[in-house]
């Protein structure tokens, strides 16, 4: 009975000699996507790979994908192979470049190193023995010296002297002439045996360790022409996460460039164009997922894998990168956004920017409005956590209402704005954990005029990063914990933005206590005017003055339930009180 692995393979497994890899990597059959890193392996590891070949050691498997034919996207072939000069190859290695680079450029000579086995450290002439992989001292047969006029990518060790017993392994395929201009050279040499003594010696060894440089197998899976774009995305993604991290944009990259759109140079220059982009960690694939949501109307990868095209980066890009560039100035000057550690989501700017264009379009009181839709609509996406999960699928969703609502103010709206009810209870018990609440909660304070703690002054970006603002317990954990507070102290509510400085004064003290101190240097009006700006009761009567959490959050709830009311728009369901 044949299975349903065998009836239809999700790839092949083909061990590879190691000679006809080589071959093949020379003539360009076998290449490298383009958007693969440099080859970045020192000579050391190079020299521990040819160890395990040698000792024919495991040294993992490689990933190849076939591609019948057909230029799916750009490549290039090996460092130190020839250019590809247009072949388009039978395969793309997808894991395995740095061994099989390291393994071309040892075998053909073209690297910047030139390795050399000592024959001699592999066999025991008085024995007529070849050594066993444990008895020889790979420290010594090993070596690697620089190939002439090259510069190492690492400081080499003291330059090793070559002896007549050193063969290039790059000459593997003339061994044997090498074996007989070696013998012979020995002749004049102390305690010389036979030539017939030494060659039956050496072919030995030949056959145990110089033979592996050509036969040895490397087990190769090879992926079917017919695997799809967003797959091999996703395997590669998980090859390559303990590396330099590589993704669909990577793979988009060299999907494009044959169509003649270098996502790297349109990735440099709107990175100068637009620092924002760089200093809110912007991923350039999302300004691909919010060209697709605009003309596809989908961010999910497989549509931006398979249904984006040049031409529609080509219309799109500019305008979806100075969306996102009049977004996040937008959030900064109108949502509190003052440093890039206080954005919610990274991914709830995609359907803001794939609708800006359109909010460009308006004349200004036209605009003004869309502007205050988009952000009613930020933060009811905030409060609502609607994008916690599933967050591509809700950039679709989101943008075929927006489109709409945003520019006319008519039409459903985003169902985080009317449909998805803002829970008094989820503020009261969400602890620091919940990221995106926590920092929209930030930002929110900052919005509503936060101020510091020591002059009184509105939050700005410079005094947040010159005072090291943080978010800080309000009550100190360890005051909590030595009270035996059943509340935890990591909550939400627990948190403002406090310099770095007052964060000290506060340390482990009572609140009643640190605040005394404080208000020692500010006085009582000035102490409590700051401390209602952080959303904080601050009357005689307060927890935070009677040193009473439960209290203090209870009273805090009830302030950032109006705020996050006023900003969203909506109504908040609270808890309805026991009989």
């Amino acid at each position: 009975m044949v299975s349903a692995y065998e009836s239809d393979p999700i790839f092949e497994t083909v061990p590879r000699q190691l000679s006809n890899l080589v071959t093949r990597i020379r003539s360009g059959e076998i290449a490298l996507p383009d958007f693969q890193r440099d080859f970045v392996w020192d000579a050391a590891r190079t020299e521990e790979l040819i160890r395990s070949i040698i000792s024919k050691f495991p040294v993992g498997t490689l990933l190849f994908w076939k591609q019948g034919g057909v230029e799916r996207i750009a490549s290039r072939n090996f460092g130190g192979a020839p250019p590809l000069q247009g072949n388009i190859p039978a395969e793309l290695v997808l894991d395995g470049q740095q061994r099989l680079t390291a393994l071309y450029q040892a075998l053909t000579g073209t690297g910047d190193e030139h390795f050399y086995l000592k024959i001699d450290a592999f066999v025991d002439i008085q024995e007529n023995e070849v050594l066993e992989f444990h008895k020889v001292d790979f420290d010594t047969a090993i070596i690697s010296v620089p190939a002439p006029n090259s510069s190492t990518r690492k400081q080499k060790r003291s330059t090793v002297q070559l002896e007549s017993s050193h063969f290039h392994i790059a000459d593997v395929d003339a061994f044997d002439d090498w074996l007989d201009e070696y013998v012979e050279s020995q002749r004049e040499e102390p305690g010389f045996v036979s030539h017939k003594y030494l060659k039956s010696l050496y072919r030995r060894m030949r056959d145990k360790y110089i033979v592996p440089l050509r036969s040895y197998g490397l087990p190769v899976l090879t992926l079917p022409d017919s695997t799809p774009m967003e797959a091999v995305c996703t395997i590669f993604e998980t090859l390559n996460r303990t590396g330099k991290p590589l993704g669909p944009f990577e793979l988009l990259t060299a999907k494009y460039f044959p169509h003649h759109v270098n996502l790297r140079e349109y990735w440099i220059d709107a990175q100068e164009r637009c620092p924002n982009l760089s200093d809110f960690k912007i991923d350039p694939y999302n300004i691909l997922q919010a060209v697709c949501v605009r003309v596809h109307g989908s961010a999910q990868r497989a549509d931006v894998l398979n249904k984006l095209t040049a031409d529609d980066i080509r219309g799109h890009w500019d305008e979806v990168v100075s969306g996102i560039q009049h977004v996040i100035d937008m959030l900064q000057s109108d949502c509190g956004l003052i440093s890039p550690r206080l954005l919610p989501y990274g991914t709830l700017i995609i359907p803001m920017a794939a609708v800006w264009p359109e909010i460009e379009k308006l004349d200004a009181f036209d605009q003004a409005e869309a502007r205050e839709r988009l952000q009613q609509f930020f933060w009811c996406s905030v409060f609502t956590t609607n994008y916690d999960q599933g967050a591509n699928s809700q950039i679709g969703a989101d943008y075929s209402l927006l489109k709409s609502w945003v520019i006319s103010g008519v039409g459903d709206a985003p169902e985080a704005v009317d449909k998805l009810p803002l829970m008094a209870e989820t503020l009261r018990s969400a602890g620091i954990r919940r990221k995106a609440l926590h920092a929209g909660v930030m930002c929110l304070l900052v919005q509503s005029r936060a101020e510091d703690f020591h002059k009184g002054n509105p939050l700005t970006q410079f005094r947040i990063s010159a005072t090291e603002v943080e978010s800080h317990h309000i009550f100190p954990k360890a005051y909590l914990a030595k009270v035996g507070s059943k509340e935890s102290s990591e909550l939400i509510l627990n948190r403002t933005l406090i310099d770095g400085k007052t964060n000290r004064i506060i340390s482990n003290k009572a609140p009643s206590v640190y605040l005394g101190e404080i208000s020692e240097n500010l006085g009582r009006d000035r102490m409590e005017s700051i401390l209602e700006s952080h959303a904080i009761h601050a009357g005689t009567d307060s927890g935070i003055f009677n040193d009473d959490y439960e209290k203090f959050l209870d009273e805090r709830l009830a302030i950032l339930l109006e705020l996050v009311a006023k900003v969203t728009k909506r109504d908040i369901a609270r808890p309805v009180p026991s009989a």
